[in-house]
């Protein structure tokens, strides 16, 4: 069961649920029970649906740092260490791209998202990521036991990881569109758009990096310099070449940022703007 969309007249009625103390335990179990009438039928795969790897240890990736290896579970003290809880998102993300055969427009539909979010990879998105907030991570079957605080934890967990709207941001926040997105925005830029210089054979050299820390997908392609190839693609090269950490790359980011508007990177080649990146680089914060 893989060529499907959400039914537009039951979409409401699905995006409400999640909204209020009683349907929202449809979210408690292992699956979804997602009512055969709220389906259309759509041409959204070329094959079998992919089968999407889950991460070792459950982790959470929250917005502001997806790969901090240190979690404080919210039923005992004890921690978990992981890598980043993203070692599979790479593999996952390009088996899901080129399994999928759509368009940008047709990548933008939440009708899409919010299926493949209950149906078919209803498990994993469970799995990959977890309510959070602090560091506290919270079990959706114990909503409960939590006080509203908590339970609006709960409830944005749930919207930010199962729906989406068509805007960037929510897109990136979707526990399966951002991995479509990750591999659209990023594979093979050279072959795509004009001024990208080739420095790598692998075509997903770009997603690898974006996906590794997904701080770094978020920091570049929901700002405007994510919509210019040329700007984008030297940002991301100089991130790769200098191994920046986090607060290296959010810096030099913000400074390209304020700069862009300054001097009309846009009109500039690949090898100035990556010159005056590493200028940039090199000025203390």
């Amino acid at each position: 069961m893989g060529n499907f969309i959400i039914n537009e007249n039951y979409y409401p009625r699905l995006f409400l649920y999640h909204e209020n103390d009683k349907d929202i335990k449809m979210y408690f179990g292992d699956e979804f029970e997602l009512n055969k009438k709220f389906l259309q039928k759509a041409n959204i795969f070329s094959g079998t649906v992919p089968e999407l790897k889950k991460p070792k240890v459950t982790i959470i990736s929250s917005e502001s740092d997806v790969s901090e290896k240190i979690r404080v579970l919210s039923d005992s003290r004890d921690k978990i260490t992981d890598k980043s809880g993203t070692e599979h998102d790479l593999e996952n993300a390009v088996n899901l791209y080129e399994s999928m055969k759509l368009n940008r427009v047709q990548a933008c539909d939440h009708r899409l998202w919010a299926y493949l979010c209950h149906g078919p990879y209803y498990d994993f998105v469970k799995n990959r990521y977890k309510p959070n907030r602090e560091n506290k991570i919270f079990d959706v079957s114990s909503f409960y036991e939590y006080d509203d605080k908590d339970k609006s934890t709960v409830t944005n967990y749930i919207n930010n990881r199962f729906f989406t709207a068509v805007d960037n941001r929510t897109l990136r926040r979707n526990g399966i569109a951002f991995l479509w997105w990750a591999v659209e925005l990023t594979y093979s830029p050279w072959n795509r758009w004009n001024g990208i210089e080739q420095n790598s054979k692998d075509k997903y050299h770009y997603s690898k990096c974006i996906l590794k820390d997904t701080d770094i997908y978020q920091q570049v392609f929901e700002r405007t310099i994510g919509k210019e190839p040329k700007i984008a693609f030297a940002l991301l090269d100089t991130i790769i070449e200098n191994n920046l950490n986090r607060k290296q790359h959010r810096d030099l980011i913000k400074k390209v940022n304020s700069d862009v508007h300054i001097y009309h990177y846009s009109t500039l080649s690949y090898k100035n703007i990556r010159q005056k990146m590493d200028t940039l680089l090199q000025m203390e914060a």
